[in-house]
C-alpha cells in the first residue's frame, strides 16, 4: 500500500497534484516510525521521495533514480498601517516538484534536473544536454526525449521502488 501511494504521488508530478497528500499510514497514524504517521502519534511524511525505474532505451535496459521534493508556493499577509509588518503566511494551494537523478546503462550514463514534468539531461560521456518531459501512462513512466523537436522519442519506465527520503 505504501509503494502504491509512492507510485501516485509520482502520478501526481505530472497532473500537478499535491505530494504531500499522499502521507499517512493504515496505523491510524499510532506508528512512531519515521513516513508512516499521519495522526497524532505519527511522523508526518516528507516532501522528499525516491523513485527506482527500469527503462528501456532502444532495447537496452537502464536504471533511472529519480528525487523528487516538492514545494509548495505561499503568499505573506501584511498587517494594516502606513508601515505593515509581516502578520503571516498562506499557501497559495500550488506545488512546484523539483527532481534530480540518475539514468545508468551499460552503454551511457546520464545526470538530470527539473522542474514539474521536465528535467534538462547531460550525458555524461560527452556533456550534450536535451530536454526530457515525464508523462504518466497508467503503471509506466514515459520519457519523451527532446519533446520540442528534433525527433522526439518516447522510453517507457516500469516502478521497481519507491520511498519517502
Amino acid at each position: 500500500m505504501f509503494r502504491l501511494r509512492l507510485y501516485l504521488c509520482l502520478l501526481s508530478l505530472v497532473s500537478q497534484l499535491m505530494l504531500t497528500g499522499c502521507g499517512g499510514g493504515s496505523d491510524g497514524g499510532n506508528s512512531k516510525n519515521p513516513g508512516t504517521g499521519g495522526g497524532n502519534g505519527g511522523t508526518p511524511p516528507s516532501n522528499n521521495a525516491r523513485f527506482e525505474f527500469t527503462c528501456d532505451l532502444g532495447g537496452i535496459d537502464a536504471t533511472l533514480v529519480m528525487n523528487v521534493e516538492a514545494v509548495s508556493d505561499s503568499g505573506v499577509v501584511f498587517g494594516a498601517g502606513p508601515n505593515p509588518e509581516i502578520s503571516g503566511v498562506v499557501s497559495t494551494g500550488s506545488v512546484t516538484y523539483y527532481t534530480s537523478g540518475t539514468v545508468t546503462s551499460p552503454a551511457a550514463a546520464y545526470i538530470f534536473t527539473g522542474e514539474n514534468n521536465f528535467a534538462d539531461f547531460t550525458d555524461l560521456s560527452n556533456s550534450s544536454r536535451f530536454r526530457v518531459q515525464w508523462m504518466a501512462d497508467g503503471e509506466n513512466l514515459i520519457m519523451l526525449v527532446n519533446p520540442f523537436g528534433p525527433g522526439p522519442s518516447n522510453h517507457n519506465c516500469t516502478l521497481d521502488s519507491a520511498g519517502y527520503v
